[in-house]
């Protein structure tokens, strides 16, 4: 029992709830407040002897089983559609069980019908959402497995990961160019991050490290299934773009970029007067060259453009 009042404690307090979630959980909240509020003041409460113990039960465990599970999904998932459906999903089932379950405890008079409709819309609408839920679900599971059956073939080989970025490197790079030349036509675009020197000077050279790595794994989740991603060397990471034009990949490389400038990253530094551990998060700003000779030597023009561009 101690074990599942300190889960919950961990839970309530949790800062990516509270972050992400909290002003849907308080509508929630609202909603099932006004909901016995309304109860309270339409019906009358029965007698405690004609009070149906296994239907307050059935209804009201329901009722908090969905609770949990919407309080699951908002410490588990960041916004988005997926979380979106699941969350309004299980909270109209938490609702209209909990409606089922005030029923118990408070007469309607017959005229009233809402309390029917409602019940039976929370209900139905809860499942619609979870099944449109599961649907999206599905989709995503499948592009993950995409990026993983994509990224299998580097961790068969150890040596053709970035120990630091947890992606592919440089030879594994240089690999996969000599195989895709004779493969089909292709683009690499470098990019890398404007000013990175000064973040490494500001925050010290693990915190470098830690948003090289966020920053590769972010890319992951937003290229496509069919594209490489490979760290060349510090900051510097390497898209490998089969089927695409200098025109697609420029323009491919430009979206991914502008999304890179809106999207924040997490560092931490310390502050050593008072060893205060500071917690920011920056914004990123990237270059990127394009090319679509594929050569290994094109690696090294690539990289010494991007030097030129940065500012000194």
């Amino acid at each position: 029992m101690s074990c599942v009042f300190a889960s919950l404690r961990r839970f309530i307090h949790s800062p990516i709830m509270l972050t992400l979630h909290r002003y849907f959980l308080l509508s929630v909240a609202a909603l099932l407040s006004l909901l016995v509020a309304l109860y309270a003041s339409v019906g009358q409460l029965k007698p405690f002897a004609s009070w149906k113990w296994f239907d307050i039960i059935g209804e009201g465990g329901t009722a908090l089983l969905a609770a949990v599970w919407l309080g699951i999904i908002c410490y588990n998932r960041p916004r988005g559609l997926v979380t979106r459906y699941f969350a309004f999903g299980f909270a109209a089932l938490m609702l209209g069980n909990a409606a089922d379950c005030l029923d118990e405890f408070f007469a309607i008079p017959k005229l009233h019908i809402w309390d029917n409709i409602l019940e039976s819309g929370l209900n139905l609408g809860g499942m619609l959402s979870l099944t449109a839920g599961m649907y999206f679900w599905q989709e995503e599971q499948r592009s993950l497995n995409h990026h993983m059956e994509k990224r299998e073939r580097i961790f068969r080989d150890h040596r053709g990961i970035d120990r630091v970025a947890q992606i592919a490197n440089a030879e594994y790079l240089r690999q996969q160019i000599t195989w895709q030349q004779q493969q089909g036509p292709a683009c690499l675009v470098m990019l890398n991050i404007r000013g990175f020197h000064k973040i490494n000077r500001q925050y010290g050279q693990a915190q470098g490290d830690r948003l090289v790595q966020s920053l590769a794994q972010w890319i992951v989740l937003n290229m496509d299934a069919q594209d490489v991603l490979c760290r060349y060397a510090a900051d510097y990471y390497v898209l490998l773009l089969p089927g695409l034009s200098l025109q697609e990949a420029g323009d491919y490389a430009q979206r991914l970029c502008d999304l890179i400038d809106q999207t924040e990253f997490p560092l931490s530094a310390i502050a050593m007067q008072d060893q205060v551990k500071l917690r920011e998060r920056v914004r990123l700003s990237m270059n990127f060259a394009i090319s679509d000779l594929m050569t290994c030597d094109m690696l090294s023009e690539l990289s010494r453009q991007l030097y030129e561009a940065e500012p000194q």
